[in-house]
């Protein structure tokens, strides 16, 4: 899209050239229903899961609980109902206020073990056959 006059827009068409696929989207989160089955541990304190992808989880935080990447580094463990997942590293890539004044947090997976992430994959295939199932 451009911007012509003050008050004139272009529209241009996207191209289907090879470099348009690297601007889309690789994956998508899933929202996590049941917040108490589903966290993320890392310095021996415990943040409900927002979303979650193969790269990565948003968490919430209390706004009187500051995170940084340091918290999160060199490992933490991912909790999905009955499964867990050990010695992730990540980091904070972004943080924003809710609408109660809370943290939410995304973070990026910096560094998965081939198996974990293969396991990891299976389980969020299973998350999002249930969030369909469900639809």
């Amino acid at each position: 899209m451009k911007l012509i006059n003050d008050d004139t827009l272009e529209f241009e068409e996207i191209s289907s050239d090879s470099e348009s696929i690297l601007v889309s989207r690789k994956s998508y989160r899933l929202p996590i229903q049941d917040r108490e089955a589903n966290l993320l541990e890392a310095n021996g304190k415990t943040y409900p899961l927002l979303d979650i992808s193969t790269e990565g989880v948003c968490i919430g935080i209390e706004a009187a609980s500051p995170l940084t990447s340091e918290d999160i580094q060199p490992s933490c463990k991912l909790t999905l109902g009955e499964q867990c997942f050990d010695g992730l590293e990540g980091e904070v890539v972004h943080a924003s206020l809710d609408g109660d004044g809370n943290w939410i947090c995304g973070i990026q997976w910096l560094k998965v073990e081939e198996h974990t992430l293969k396991s990891l994959e299976k389980k969020l295939a299973t998350l999002r056959k249930e969030i369909f199932d469900n639809a």
